[in-house]
């Protein structure tokens, strides 16, 4: 039997997961999208088309290419037939449905890892089951080592260099876009936010989850101190991660190439999703 999996967002993170997943069949099937405006029982909204287990199959609202197409899910239908919900959407659609779906006792891989600096939905997620949660290493490395040294760390300090465009999206404050832009204009890099975990998440919610992700490897996202530039000579976002400890301490840096179809996240971040999952269908190697 192959792991049963549904995507939370079908966007430029779930299109490139779906066709990565595409190619284990039949290690991994990818069931459907979860329509995230479908209450339990109810029907898709935003198209006027029932999208509930009672919906005509010839009319049910489908998504993906002409040859892959994926049929859209109500969380009911979701939840009764996945082994594990993906989500590759947003910090909203975590805090909107993950708790729900981990009180089902669904299995839920949660990519958008700056929705758990709330405290209360981190409890939801990770500690109340009986469904579990899996975090996505995302765009970043060195996870691992930073769990093992858990406890023993003082500080780590993440320094994100992106270009301007990168940054920008609908509800960032207008002081701060017209900054960015000014950076971009002038040609010239420029810091463009420096400060704790939760507030670079604030304002900056699907650029910074590598941020979360190190804060909660190292069991205290206070340890994390996040800089964030907007450079124009960047044409890939580049990561900066110093750890300092008792243990030891550790250099990284990353550099990713953009996703193609969304400049605001690393091309590696639906690969991170990908492996994960066929680890979770226990396919090979494991590194533990």
């Amino acid at each position: 039997m192959g792991l049963n999996v549904v995507l939370l967002g079908y966007g430029a993170i779930g299109r490139s997961l779906h066709g990565m997943l595409e190619r284990h069949a039949p290690s991994i099937e990818v069931l459907g999208v979860l329509d995230r405006t479908a209450g339990s029982t109810g029907t898709g909204q935003g198209n006027g088309q029932e999208t509930g287990p009672a919906a005509d199959p010839a009319t049910r609202r489908c998504v993906g290419d002409a040859d892959s197409r994926l049929p859209v899910l109500t969380l009911a239908e979701a939840l009764e037939r996945a082994d594990v919900i993906a989500e590759c959407a947003s910090p909203a659609a975590v805090r909107a449905l993950g708790p729900a779906i981990i009180a089902s006792g669904t299995d839920l891989l949660v990519a958008s890892l700056g929705a758990l600096v709330d405290a209360g939905l981190r409890t939801a997620l990770l500690d109340a089951g009986p469904g579990r949660t899996y975090l996505s290493t995302g765009a970043i490395g060195g996870l691992d080592l930073i769990r093992a040294s858990a406890g023993t760390i003082r500080s780590i300090e993440l320094d994100t260099r992106k270009p301007p465009a990168a940054l920008l999206h609908a509800g960032l404050p207008e002081a701060l876009r017209a900054w960015i832009n000014e950076a971009a204009t002038l040609g010239e890099p420029r810091t463009v936010f420096a400060g704790t975990v939760a507030r670079a998440v604030a304002l900056f919610p699907s650029n910074i989850n590598v941020a979360a992700a190190l804060g909660l490897a190292a069991g205290d996202l206070g340890l994390v101190h996040v800089t964030i530039t907007a450079d124009p000579a960047a044409t890939q976002t580049h990561h900066a991660i110093g750890i300092r400890g008792s243990a030891g301490s550790y250099e990284l840096s990353i550099a990713n190439a953009p996703d193609p179809h969304n400049p605001a996240t690393s091309a590696l971040t639906a690969r991170a999703m990908a492996s994960g999952l066929l680890r979770l269908a226990g396919v090979g190697p494991h590194f533990i």
